[in-house]
């Protein structure tokens, strides 16, 4: 299975020009958050010559603008795709998510949404005004384990694969996506990447908001193990 890292954006630059957010395509038909430039995901696709009508499932993990925004844009072209979130999500965007797509489901527990493809259900954590954030996982099961993707992992990374474990009873072979570790301290950091290797993660391919300090003590607790994703580079799984 391949996966496209179609949009990615990590730096205080790309968090001030609003080239910020995450939007992963997972084969050529399950899309993964859609960044935080309303066209930039149409405008990679066509860069890729990947057709967006083939886009049958679109997962958007939380309702911040950056991972969501380019959603309307896509739902103009694709009529067919259907959209998942959380049932916690800001009523109007999820009303406005009914009225412009083909389908809508609200994800409230582990569900399969294609063979070996799971969403991990509603999981909170983090905060906006007070108000904790609910966020979702995507997860793919391997004959060598978990994948898991995760949009900016508000819940804790750690919390994050512990729910995983849990659910699927199987050791976790790669970890994707963004980390949210970017206001951390460095000590809080190196205790999360402690954390996730005594968890058994074998692999990490960190990006979006995980932080340019958090991405350098990654590379060095997981060494060869560490990916360093870009836009456009594809992943195998």
């Amino acid at each position: 299975m391949q996966l496209k890292v179609l949009a990615e954006g990590s730096t205080r630059w790309q968090r001030f020009i609003r080239h910020w957010g995450l939007s992963i395509l997972i084969d050529d038909d399950i899309l993964f958050d859609t960044f935080g430039k309303p066209d930039y995901v149409m405008k990679q696709l066509k860069r890729f010559n990947l057709n967006p009508d083939k886009i049958k499932h679109i997962i958007i993990s939380h309702d911040d603008w950056d991972h969501f925004s380019g959603l309307w844009k896509i739902l103009e072209r694709n009529k067919v795709a259907t959209v998942y979130v959380c049932p916690g999500f800001n009523p109007d965007i999820k009303s406005r998510i009914r009225w412009c797509a083909a389908h809508s489901v609200e994800v409230d527990k582990l569900t399969e949404i294609k063979t070996n493809i799971y969403l991990s259900g509603e999981l909170k954590g983090g905060s906006r005004r007070g108000t904790p954030l609910p966020e979702q996982y995507l997860a793919i099961k391997t004959l060598n384990g978990i994948v898991i993707i995760t949009g900016c992992a508000h819940p804790g990374i750690v919390n994050i694969v512990q729910h995983a474990k849990a659910a699927f009873n199987c050791d976790i072979r790669v970890l994707i996506g963004g980390f949210h570790l970017k206001d951390n301290t460095d000590e809080v950091n190196l205790k999360v990447i402690k954390d996730l290797q005594i968890l058994g993660v074998r692999k990490v391919v960190p990006m979006h908001c995980t932080d340019k300090r958090a991405l350098e003590a990654m590379h060095e607790a997981f060494g060869n193990n560490f990916v360093g994703a870009q836009e456009g580079e594809n992943i195998e799984v």
